[in-house]
């Protein structure tokens, strides 16, 4: 049994290494997308229009509440119900699911329908753009209940540890995106719903390739009407009813930013937010996908009660994240003014290089610490978590509310909308999360604040260094920023090896690079 648990956990830990490269080539490809169609879409449509992608994501995002409760711990019930030998039970819970999603994905349709005829009512859009806004919300609309319809089908990369595979189809669908909107903008007259039209292409290839690996890494699950029973939604929403109150809270704490901007300042203040937004979002986006790949490995553990090894795996995901996490946010507050100086010529570099770091500064203790959300999803905790993020969400838009409503200065409201979710967030990351997480496990309270204090130091160890180098040695260039990059990636590699990982990790990961190499 000994024997046959190590190789268990060599092949976890291979297949971890695995999705976590697999991740990283996603994260650059999505960097190097953003890198060359932003400057190109903002100097076809403008600032102005430009906003409108991110907050047209966002209305459409709110839709979710009406399906969060049913679909945000669906993959830990079918996926527990898998590694216990249960496939019955597996198939009564993915079918149930999927039914009553497609059920309400015809509601959010309807009510999108609606939203879209009466969107120039609802936010204030430049005449000249009415047309392209709300065809771009009706695209990017259908997207989504697209998504909802046959989100289901791809837990089979999940239950299967196979992130990797989900991470290469990722990355051809970008690449299918990418083309198809070059070739629209670089053929045709310019308009907005393009980017709609580009989703909605890759939706189509995603939901297409989803639906191959699930048949071939879970052949034993079956979506059937005979499989649906209305207990086991029940069972799965009562159990996802908190992450709702989550999903709400998020949507109060960051969501409503550029609709906040929108209202009480203009369209050209909202465009800005949007991009400032773009590279702290990159990161976070791409921490919490590299996170997503320790969940179904902790789910495993969980489900076969070792609890002594997910300990050990949870501090190791939190070293290795931190590790990770350092060089991106130390490149961002160190050589932010030079390349949005180079990326956006025509625009206030300095304004967003200070609304970027504003709003990343919480990352330096967050983003380490996103491994730890997932102790709630897998011990069914979400209560306790939902609660302190909705109270803390209403601090955050009262905050910014009261401000927005007594500031008359658009400078000083758009500063307010990028600093108040960072203060409030910080205080979060830094109490509630490693405090319960840890509870919640039967740890000591104070488990994980080592490991957080060498984060926050190692960061500011590095960005101090880059910016002492920038400042002696670089001048305002590509190349200059490249000579950066390279700097901070080689301190950061050094300092973080030191400061954060163990003989273990370290040895963990030459270990997966030489398997790769190899």
């Amino acid at each position: 049994m000994a024997v046959k648990s190590l190789g268990n956990e060599r092949s976890a830990r291979r297949q971890m290494a695995v999705n976590m490269l697999s991740g990283v080539c996603v994260f650059t490809l999505n960097l190097c997308v953003s890198f060359f169609l932003t400057p190109f879409i903002v100097e076809k449509l403008g600032t102005d229009a430009y906003g409108y992608i991110g907050l047209s994501n966002n209305i459409i995002g709110y839709s979710s509440l009406l399906t969060i409760a049913v679909n945000s711990m669906a993959g830990r019930f079918i996926t527990v119900k898998v590694h216990e030998g249960e496939s019955e039970d597996a198939n009564k819970y993915m079918s149930s699911i999927f039914y009553i999603n497609l059920l309400l994905s015809a509601i959010i349709l309807l009510a999108l329908a609606v939203v879209t005829a009466f969107l120039p009512e609802l936010i204030n859009i430049p005449e000249a753009l009415v047309g392209d806004v709300q065809a771009l919300f009706a695209m990017l609309g259908v997207s989504s209940v697209l998504g909802l319809m046959t989100g289901v089908i791809s837990v089979g990369a999940f239950i299967r540890n196979r992130l990797d595979i989900t991470n290469i189809r990722n990355v051809v669908g970008s690449f299918i995106r990418v083309i198809l909107m070059l070739l629209l903008f670089g053929l045709f007259v310019p308009h907005l719903w393009y980017i709609g039209l580009t989703v909605i292409v890759m939706d189509v290839y995603i939901i297409g390739s989803n639906y191959y690996f699930y048949r071939l890494l879970t052949p034993e699950l079956h979506v059937k009407w005979k499989y649906f029973d209305f207990k086991y939604v029940k069972e799965v929403t009562a159990a996802g009813a908190w992450n709702l109150i989550s999903r709400l809270s998020e949507m109060l704490s960051r969501g409503f930013d550029l609709l906040l901007a929108n209202l009480f300042i203009n369209a050209n203040a909202m465009g800005i937010l949007s991009i400032t937004q773009i590279i702290p979002m990159m990161i976070l986006g791409f921490f919490s996908m590299l996170s997503g790949n320790f969940a179904p490995e902790f789910t495993r553990l969980y489900a076969i009660k070792d609890f002594n090894g997910l300990k050990a795996e949870l501090l190791r995901a939190v070293r290795v994240t931190g590790f990770f996490s350092c060089i991106p946010l130390s490149l961002l507050f160190a050589y932010g003014d030079m390349f949005f100086k180079l990326w956006l010529p025509t625009e206030d570099a300095a304004l967003l290089y200070r609304l970027s770091c504003l709003g990343s500064l919480g990352m330096i203790f967050a983003i380490p610490q996103e491994p730890l959300w997932a102790i709630f999803t897998i011990t069914n905790k979400v209560k306790k978590s939902s609660i302190n993020l909705f109270l803390n969400s209403i601090a955050i838009f009262a905050t910014v509310l009261l401000i927005m409503l007594v500031c008359t200065d658009d400078i000083t409201k758009l500063f307010v909308l990028a600093s108040v979710r960072t203060f409030y967030g910080s205080i979060r990351v830094t109490t509630f999360l490693p405090i319960y997480g840890a509870v919640c496990l039967g740890l000591s309270k104070w488990c994980f604040f080592p490991v957080i204090i060498k984060n926050a130091i190692n960061i500011g160890v590095v960005t101090a260094a880059s910016i002492l180098f920038k400042i002696f040695f670089l001048d305002v260039s590509w190349i200059g920023i490249l000579a950066g990059c390279v700097f901070t990636t080689a301190i950061g590699i050094g300092v973080s090896t030191v400061v954060l990982l163990t003989h273990s990790d370290r040895k963990y990961l030459v270990t997966r690079i030489k398997d790769r190499i190899g």
